[in-house]
Order: C-alpha cells, then sequence, then structure tokens
C-alpha cells in the first residue's frame, strides 16, 4: 500500500521530462504539491529511532530503516539536486559513468547489492565485517548509493538531513556534499572538484582506494601522497601495492596504468616502494600467479627504462637511473632465481607490448648497464634438432654459464642446457655439400624431440 501512495506522491512530483536544447540534458519539472505529507512527517518522525536516546536503552524501540525510506529520500535527492542546478545526464552517460568509477571489478573494500530503484556500493573493510544486512543502512558508514532511474548518487538520504516541514510545506535542503559529489562525477563541474578537494577528501580518496578509479591525477596524487608517507612511517607496503596492482572481483589482474603513467611522468619516488615489496613480498604471495608476477614487474621495469631515457635525454642530476635500483637487478641477485622464468613468460607474451621494456631485453641492454658487476649473464637462443635451418628448433632464454659446449659438426656447436641438448646455429652458416663426412642425421628420429626436452 505505502508503495502505491509513495507512487502517486511522486507521479504527481514529477510529472513530465522537459528537454533543453543547450546542454541536451533531460529535466523534469518538479511538481511542489504532496497529496500526502502526512507520510512523509510519519517517516520522518519514525527514523529518529534509528539511534536511541540516552533516556531510552529498549532496543524494541530502534527503527530499522527500509527500502521504501531509502527510495523516498533519494526522490527528495532528486529534487533538491535539480532546484540547485544539477543536469540530469542522458540514461546512457549516466550508466558508463558508474561501470567506470564504482563497477570497475574492484572487491578489496567494496561490495554491490541491487535494489529496485537504487543500488548499494558498500565501503568497508572485509576482513572485519562479513554480514552487510547488518551495515547496509548505517549512517557510521560512507556507503553510495545510486539511483539509476533518477540519475543521481548521494550518501544514506535520511529525511532529517534532507528537508524540513513548516506548516505543511516541506523545504529541501540538500548538503553542498551532495550537491557537489553529483555536479562533478556527473556534469564535469570542475568548480564542484574543487570544493570536493578542500572540503570532502574522503569521498575523493574512496573514488581510488575502494572503487578503483584513476582517471582523476589529482585524486591519485593526494592518495600516492598519504600512502607514501604512511610507507615512511609504518613501512606499510601492502596499501600502495593495492593501489597499483588489484584483484577484481573475479580474481582477474587490474593493473592501473593511469597510476603507472603517473608515476612516470610526476613523480618516481614511488618506486621504491614497489622495489621492495617485489624484494620482500611478491614471491611470497600466493594470491598472484607466476605469469601476474612476470606481468607485474614487466610493466614497473617497463616505466623505470622510460624514466631513465628521459633522464639521459634531459641530463638531469636528480633522480637519474640508477641499475642497482632496477627489478632486473634484484631479479639476478642469487638469493633470487627468478630471473630466467621471469624473462621465458614475458617474451611468451610479447612483452605484453611495453616497448621500452621489449627494447631493453632484445637489445641487451640488460646485460650492459652494469659491465662490471658479477650479474648472470642472460641470452635467448634457438635450439635445433638437427644441425640443419630447417629443422625444428625451440627458443630459449638462458643463464650463459648453463650452456656446455660438447662438440662441433661442421660449423655447428652441439651443446647441453639444463635438462636438454641439441644444436647452435652459426653466425655465418657454411654451405655443406653432399660431400660432407658428418653425418646430420640423428640417430633416433622417433620421438627426438621428447627425449630432446624431456
Amino acid at each position: 500500500m505505502k508503495k502505491i501512495i509513495i507512487g502517486i506522491i511522486f507521479l504527481l512530483l514529477f510529472s513530465c521530462q522537459d528537454k533543453t536544447s543547450n546542454n541536451n540534458y533531460e529535466m523534469k519539472k518538479i511538481n511542489q504539491n504532496f497529496t500526502d505529507i502526512e507520510l512523509v512527517k510519519k517517516h520522518l518522525k519514525l527514523q529518529e529511532k534509528i539511534d536511541l536516546s540516552e533516556d531510552d536503552t529498549d532496543i524494541n524501540n530502534l527503527y530499522h530503516l527500509t527500502e521504501f525510506d531509502m527510495e523516498l529520500g533519494g526522490k527528495f535527492v532528486y529534487q533538491g539536486l535539480v532546484q540547485n542546478g544539477y543536469k540530469i545526464p542522458k540514461k546512457e552517460d549516466f550508466n558508463q559513468r558508474i561501470k567506470e568509477i564504482f563497477d570497475n571489478g574492484n572487491c578489496l573494500y567494496s561490495a554491490k547489492r541491487n535494489h529496485d530503484e537504487f543500488v548499494t556500493y558498500f565501503v568497508y573493510d572485509k576482513n572485519f565485517i562479513k554480514n552487510l544486512d547488518e551495515i547496509e543502512y548505517d549512517y557510521t558508514f560512507d556507503h553510495i548509493y545510486v539511483y539509476p532511474k533518477l540519475e543521481i548518487i548521494t550518501p544514506l538520504p535520511l529525511l532529517g538531513d534532507i528537508l524540513t516541514i513548516n506548516k505543511d510545506k516541506i523545504n529541501i535542503h540538500l548538503s553542498e556534499q551532495i550537491i557537489h559529489r553529483n555536479k562533478y562525477l556527473f556534469n564535469d563541474d570542475r568548480a564542484s572538484f574543487v570544493w570536493l578537494y578542500y572540503n570532502d577528501q574522503e569521498f575523493l580518496k574512496n573514488l581510488l582506494i575502494v572503487f578503483g578509479y584513476t582517471k582523476e591525477e589529482k585524486i591519485n596524487e593526494l592518495v600516492l601522497k598519504e600512502f607514501y608517507e604512511k610507507y615512511k612511517t609504518e613501512n606499510d607496503k601492502e596499501s600502495i601495492w593495492n593501489l597499483f596492482f588489484a584483484k577484481s572481483c573475479d580474481g582477474k589482474l587490474h593493473i592501473r596504468k593511469d597510476l603507472l603513467r603517473y608515476i612516470e611522468e610526476k613523480n618516481d619516488k614511488y618506486l621504491s616502494v614497489l622495489s621492495d615489496y617485489i624484494i620482500s613480498d611478491l614471491y611470497k604471495n600466493p594470491s598472484y600467479t607466476t605469469e601476474e608476477k612476470a606481468e607485474i614487474i614487466a610493466n614497473i621495469s617497463n616505466v623505470e627504462i622510460r624514466i631513465r631515457e628521459k633522464n639521459k635525454e634531459s641530463n638531469e642530476e636528480a633522480n637519474t637511473w640508477q641499475p642497482s635500483i632496477s627489478r632486473f637487478f634484484y631479479l639476478q641477485n642469487k638469493k633470487a632465481k627468478h630471473l630466467l622464468e621471469i624473462l621465458t613468460i614475458m617474451k611468451s607474451h610479447n612483452y605484453w607490448e611495453l616497448n621500452y621494456l621489449k627494447h631493453y631485453i632484445q637489445n641487451n641492454e640488460l646485460q650492459l648497464e652494469i659491465p662490471n658487476s658479477n650479474l648472470l649473464s642472460i641470452r635467448t637462443i634457438r635450439l635445433y634438432s638437427s644441425p640443419n635451418s630447417n629443422s625444428t628448433y625451440k627458443e630459449l632464454t638462458i643463464n650463459e654459464s648453463e650452456l656446455e659446449y660438447l662438440h662441433k659438426v661442421s660449423d655447428w656447436d652441439f651443446v647441453r642446457v639444463p635438462h636438454m641438448v641439441g644444436y647452435l646455429a652459426p653466425e655465418n652458416p657454411k654451405k655443406h655439400s653432399f660431400l660432407a663426412e658428418e653425418d646430420f642425421t640423428p640417430k633416433e628420429q622417433k620421438g627426438f624431440w621428447d627425449k630432446l626436452f624431456g
């Protein structure tokens, strides 16, 4: 019955839609006449009991908010926003922004619950809270409530925070917070962003920390700066790491390229944190597969290499590239023993089209950077099944010290590498004739590669 009544109220309240020629936004005309103001008064009174007063300790008197309360509050928020100059976006534009900002699969600190008229995006710590029912309508949390049909968002829309009633007249008075959140996100209002930056930073930081939104550079800078201070004072590497490399709800790795680009272009000091995590934590972290670890290292290394090139070009003294801070430097440490595996995976993915990294490895700059060190000598070889360039081969990334030369067959080297043997082609192959003395035919044709590569 309540839903029927509220439907009648807002059928009159939002009677029709009008399209403006200047901005192509759909604007809904507001009807100020309420046919059942007593219903609004009733829920205003009920919501006073969501907390008990000092004089009332009987929990049976507590009022628990319902979907109807949320629907009622949301529609008053809508009216207040329009009255304050909010331009209702096109439905497809609104939905796209919601997907880009709140629905991008980040599950570390967020969850989602759908209702008929609104969607709750939870902001909470999964390590401490398991029952979402207990916190969904809790005003002490910073949840975001999205109303797809109204094209607005709001924090918990309690009537007492939104309106007052004076002699049966409803006066809507939205907070600046609600107004500027909607104008910034859906009207691209930069003045509203400035207001939020100085007055509602927690909301802006949550866009990145909780929901993974990285398209606003000033938010990226704000959060990275805060987390870097925590790293320096509390050695908290994981918080800043999770900003860059997050797992989605389905377990897929999300590499936030916008943040890596910010490091490359604006401030490379954050690389030290990522480096610290790789050395101390990455290979012990079971939530990443070996391929994911390789992709992470590839992306960080690609940024490092680009920073090095930029510093070389500008001859900068400060923050100049030092090989000793390279991801590869640490991987080549005797205790790491991961470099060959990582390089092999990188190559199999064509370095994920990370061109600076690809050029760096393929041009052997990995060894040239530190010529007097004891780093492993790495090379990629083609190991052939017979001393013939038309025979089958496998490409391998190996440590030079693991390559054992057994003997020559003509100008081909017959070699052993870990777990296999085969032929290396000469740099300048000779042209053989049928008079050649060597027997090029393998002793055993069937199953050769099975035996060769085990």
